[in-house]
């Protein structure tokens, strides 16, 4: 559906797929999570209880961490 609107308002199929390629492919948010963590860095979890922020019914996620 989105590479077709693509087509239709931008004229540009090929950059929406990528778009819904790159949506597919990336971690769910725990996943993610978890790798802000194992690369080093305090996540939300351990500082005020939540790892991430879910915007628009999960279409966004905020993901926060602090490196000291």
């Amino acid at each position: 559906m989105i590479p077709l609107l693509g087509t239709i308002l931008a004229s540009d199929r090929d950059s929406y797929q990528y778009l819904v390629e790159s949506i597919v492919k990336f971690p769910r948010q725990a996943d993610f999570a978890n790798m802000i963590r194992d690369a080093g860095f305090q996540i939300g979890a351990e500082r005020d209880g939540g790892a991430w922020i879910d915007l628009w019914q999960g279409v966004a996620t905020i993901h926060t961490g602090v490196k000291l």
